[in-house]
């Protein structure tokens, strides 16, 4: 009869943690079924009443918190980011997205120590550590935030706001030369996009050409360098993606004429070398174009511009741009 007695328990431990293994699962799908479809008002009437059924559950605080955080109501979150923390304090989702919403809502020195909670658990959470650094540059703690994004390369060299992070800090520290550096690092990786943009004047204004922003259909596009072998048109194979970005764009427009202006200081004859080697080239691998489509100019002078308010030259530079679309951009933008 004990025996039985003992058989009888042990099988109803195993349903009570069967109903509660259940749950978990169905909180975890709905749970990230509306965070991957971005449903964040369902997910919050979901877990709302998943909470009234079990205040005690941390994973249904925890997705409830998420998905009011998501709809940028971070101290209405809190409290639900603060309970999952607390019923389960070594885990390190629970208490990054917790440190996440402490400081949206503006208590930055909470959300440090929860940062440094996480990385007391887990040194290589990447997510916290690139968030004490945004905590730490926002405190304007420039060498620690600085050290933070370091290490924070260290375990993922691609990590976006990492790298455009430790430009500006070496920017605000004034480390010309380590800034010049992270913003090629960053273009290198990233070099599409507003904040591409961003870093190419930045870069441009320290008198770095590597990349440079055009007027391509209408918005800035960031594209890198037109390189040539020394005092030659010979177009070297590293620009061949940019030409053909250029060409596939040209074609790809009905209307419009492409403008290639080249600049090289002190020697107009081989600025229209570069200029017809170019056109060649376009027109070669690109045979929708027709040469009408596309203009040519040259001049033996530096290309002069203004960046970021500042006057700068560019010795060796290749233009593109597009004529004919004006009507065209303003009808679309109506």
């Amino acid at each position: 009869m004990r025996s039985q007695n003992i058989i009888l328990l042990f099988s109803a431990v195993l349903l009570l943690n069967g109903c509660s293994v259940g749950q978990m699962v169905t909180n975890s799908y709905h749970g990230n079924r509306y965070l991957y479809t971005q449903d964040y008002n369902q997910g919050e009437l979901t877990f709302r009443k998943a909470v009234a059924e079990d205040p005690d559950d941390p994973l249904a605080n925890y997705y409830l918190g998420r998905f009011i955080l998501a709809q940028d109501k971070p101290k209405q979150a809190l409290p639900y980011l603060d309970k999952a923390a607390s019923l389960k304090p070594r885990n390190t989702d629970y208490l990054f997205w917790q440190g996440l919403a402490q400081g949206k809502a503006g208590k930055r020195k909470m959300e440090r120590k929860t940062y440094q909670k996480v990385l007391a658990i887990n040194e290589n959470h990447v997510p916290a550590r690139t968030f004490l650094g945004h905590n730490q540059f926002l405190a304007k703690e420039y060498q620690s935030a600085l050290v933070t994004y370091n290490k924070v390369l260290e375990i993922t060299p691609d990590n976006r706001s990492a790298l455009y992070n430790r430009a500006m800090l070496a920017r605000h520290l004034k480390y010309t030369s380590e800034e010049k550096a992270s913003w090629l690092a960053y273009l290198w990786r990233y070099s599409t996009g507003d904040f591409a943009v961003k870093a190419t004047d930045y870069l441009n204004q320290l008198g770095d050409f590597s990349y440079q922003n055009h007027n391509i259909g209408g918005q800035r596009t960031t594209l890198p360098k037109i390189w040539f072998k020394p005092l030659s048109d010979e177009i070297t194979s590293r620009s061949l993606n940019t030409l053909n970005f250029i060409g596939d764009t040209a074609t790809n427009l009905e209307k419009g004429k492409l403008q290639i202006v080249v600049f090289q200081q002190n020697n107009k004859k081989l600025a229209k070398a570069r200029a017809l080697s170019i056109r060649k080239y376009l027109l070669d691998k690109h045979p929708g174009l027709s040469p009408k489509r596309i203009g040519v100019s040259w001049f033996g002078v530096s290309e002069k511009l203004v960046i970021l308010e500042e006057k700068q030259k560019n010795p060796d530079s290749v233009r593109f741009f597009f004529t004919g679309l004006e009507k065209d951009i303003q009808s679309k933008k109506k």
